[in-house]
């Protein structure tokens, strides 16, 4: 009897449905986890300063997760796709964080000095929110709220703005062999280990789940005192100033989280940062206010002071890139050009209908801006001028933003130094064009958060892309999912700041925003003041310098050493950088144990598992509060009704507890070149191809 055999184009219009179907699925995944870390990753981020790349994360819960749909072939096209719809939201996050709290810090630092001017006591910082509004409102003083809809709007255009960018450069940007990537190496070999080896997927119960359920049990005992907010190891008081270097509890897992995904030597830098900032801020107490040193020395001075070293930080990274550059065009004059990656690679052919719709989103991202700014300042020389600003910076930011994310990695590229020299730029504009009031802030920062937007999207699309790349899958393939991930985080991110600066205020120390802090001192500075104390500046260039000089002499040691690391820990409180380091070290300590040179699946897990546990107790504060409730009323155990002594004996063990699910992880986990084993069956002896520990690097 014969078969029947169906029509070709039949068969082919049926595979294309199927693999629409699985691709579908893929995204659908991928936007709930962007989702989901949209929402929970903005109170992190506020926190530490910090956003950690969250690909391997999205690839390893994957992994975990689908065990059918991520095996073989068409398993890698999966785990590829999710990756790249999951960690578009991150990208989003980091563009908010990094400059919209800048409008509420500078607004805040405003009304505490007209509240010093009045004699009025109360430290605005300090204070719970609604205290602190309350006060303000008697005093008739405000703190701008979060707009949602105009930052919905900046996030769409910076979206769209960096992911048309990126994608019309493909082509240049993943076939120079001189971008390493290391992001997307590490996202590679987990993706090649999940659809080859399916004994060694992450276990999610001893890591993700741990890790998130540890995380929310510490900050609830925290909050209601039966843990103390923080173990104090040296404190002291001099003047109206107090000074104190303790390991946080409270929020202690967000903090150990972070560190768990750092390498333990950027983690030592931004401790050694947050520790400059202690030790400086002690001796600016020590200056008597009506000196004349106080003057060259004012009380924002280590503000400053960081924001010279990150501009040092800034000018490096152009030299670098610049340099690079220069190597890569004399190379192909050479005829050394690596040939196999270059025009050739048909995976990287972009048709021209992909870049028509490439560059109208480019130019719509453009329109929206410029209509937005038309709107609120007029059409005038002057929104015409700040237009033709923020496209010439994001013509330079963007694809340097790309490009320094595929050097050293999208957790460890510089955002805010690019960002800042974007300040710098707007405000010169504004300056000259004599709009220096505070009422003219608000526009400047709509447009830097539509700018930093957009670079924070080329530093995740080039990544994103050079995985699939690697992996075989054409990166025109996730030009969807890279959008559908942008767009639900362009539109969850402004909610879920809004949420936080209602609950706890941006620029407070619940949500400190460390680079709102830095680029409000300089528009403070420059656009307000136009004064800047150059002392401090100096003092931070020279910081600035030493840490580039650490950052040469560790690349040659195979150390990746970052000099942004340093710059921004000396925007965070010194308990941060402690977390951070404690955090690091329990990690580093079972790799070394064990005998591993690579971070395990199941420690990204469990840091991961920290740092969402964490965000999502502060989300549900925040809801809470918008209801309200208020967050005091939880203090039911704190002293004199419970023991100050127990209180810090339980919140030591939870501490080491935290500590320990990153150790365990660890030594008990599996990585992509070794295989799980006990701790006491001694050092694993299988020792993976050479790859640089910075690849494991969430």
């Amino acid at each position: 009897r014969e078969r029947a055999v169906l029509p070709l184009p039949l068969v082919a219009t049926m595979s294309t449905l199927a693999q629409m179907k699985r691709d579908g699925g893929a995204i659908a995944y991928g936007t709930f986890v962007t989702l989901l870390l949209s929402c929970t990753m903005v109170v992190a981020g506020l926190k530490a300063g910090i956003t950690p790349g969250v690909s391997p994360l999205v690839v390893l819960c994957g992994w975990g997760a689908f065990r059918a749909a991520s095996r073989g072939s068409e398993g890698s096209r999966f785990l590829n796709l999710a990756q790249v719809a999951g960690s578009a939201g991150m990208a989003v996050v980091s563009g908010v964080i990094f400059s919209e709290p800048l409008l509420q810090v500078l607004y805040l630092n405003v009304a505490q000095s007209a509240l010093y001017e009045r004699g009025i006591a109360g430290e605005l910082r300090s204070m719970e929110w609604e205290a602190a509004k309350s006060l303000l409102e008697s005093q008739g003083l405000k703190v701008p709220g979060v707009n949602i809809m105009e930052n919905i709007l900046a996030c769409l255009a910076g979206s769209l703005i960096g992911w048309g960018f990126v994608g019309l450069a493909t082509r240049k940007f993943l076939s120079d062999p001189t971008l390493p990537a290391p992001e997307a190496h590490a996202c590679m070999s987990m993706i090649d280990a999940a659809v080859t080896e399916s004994s060694r997927r992450p276990k999610l119960g001893v890591s993700l789940a741990l890790g998130t359920f540890s995380s929310i049990v510490v900050r609830l005992f925290a909050g209601i005192g039966l843990m103390t907010h923080n173990i104090i190891i040296f404190a002291t008081s001099l003047g109206a100033r107090a000074f104190a270097l303790e390991i946080p509890v409270d929020n202690g897992p967000l903090y150990l989280g972070i560190g768990g995904l750092l390498q333990l030597p950027t983690a030592m830098l931004v401790f050694l940062g947050a520790l400059v900032h202690l030790i400086g801020s002690f001796l600016l107490a020590r200056i008597p206010s009506d000196s004349a040193l106080a003057k060259d020395f004012p009380d924002n001075s280590m503000r400053w002071v960081g924001g010279g070293a990150m501009t040092v930080g800034v000018v490096y990274s152009l030299v670098k890139f610049a340099g690079v550059s220069c190597r890569r065009r004399a190379s192909a004059a050479c005829g050394r050009e690596a040939e196999s990656v270059s025009v050739g690679d048909p995976l990287l052919h972009i048709g021209k209908r992909w870049r028509a719709v490439l560059g109208a989103c480019v130019a719509l991202g453009a329109f929206m801006t410029t209509c937005w700014l038309f709107a609120n300042v007029g059409v005038s020389g002057y929104s015409i001028a700040m237009i033709c600003a923020l496209i010439f910076m994001a013509m330079l930011m963007v694809p340097l933003g790309a490009i320094l994310s595929l050097q050293i990695g999208s957790s460890a590229s510089p955002v805010s130094g690019t960002v800042f020299v974007t300040t710098l730029a707007l405000c010169s504009v504004a300056l000259i064009a004599g709009r220096n009031s505070i009422e003219h802030v608000p526009g400047i920062t709509m447009l830097l958060v539509t700018a930093c937007v957009a670079v924070c999207a080329a530093n995740d699309v080039s990544q994103d892309y050079k995985t699939l790349q690697l992996c075989g899958v054409a990166p025109r393939d996730g030009f969807v999912a890279q959008l559908v991930g942008l767009l639900a985080g362009s539109i969850v991110v402004p909610v879920s700041l809004y949420v936080a600066a209602n609950a706890f205020g941006l620029g407070t120390e619940r949500l400190p925003a460390p680079q709102g802090q830095m680029f409000a001192t300089l528009v403070e500075g420059l656009l307000l003041d136009s004064a800047i104390p150059w002392y401090p500046v100096a003092i931070g260039v020279c910081i600035g310098v030493v840490a580039v000089v650490v950052d040469v002499l560790g690349g040659r040691f195979g150390l990746q050493l970052p000099a942004m690391a340093l710059a921004v820990g000396i925007y965070l409180p010194a308990d941060t950088g402690v977390g951070i380091l404690i955090g690091s070290v329990f990690r580093r300590f079972g790799e070394w144990l064990s005998g591993r040179t690579e971070q395990t699946h199941e420690c990204i897990l469990a840091s991961a598992g920290m740092i969402t546990g964490s965000a999502f107790f502060d989300l549900v504060v925040g809801v809470a509060v918008l209801f309200g409730f208020a967050p005091e009323s939880m203090h039911v155990l704190e002293a004199p009704h419970f023991p100050e002594v127990a209180a810090n004996l339980i919140a030591a063990m939870g501490i080491l507890f935290i500590g320990w699910v990153l150790f365990h992880n660890s030594v008990y986990g599996s990585s992509d070149g070794q295989e799980s084993e006990k701790a006491g069956a001694g050092k694993i002896g299988a020792e993976t191809a050479a790859k640089p520990e910075a690849e494991a690097s969430a």
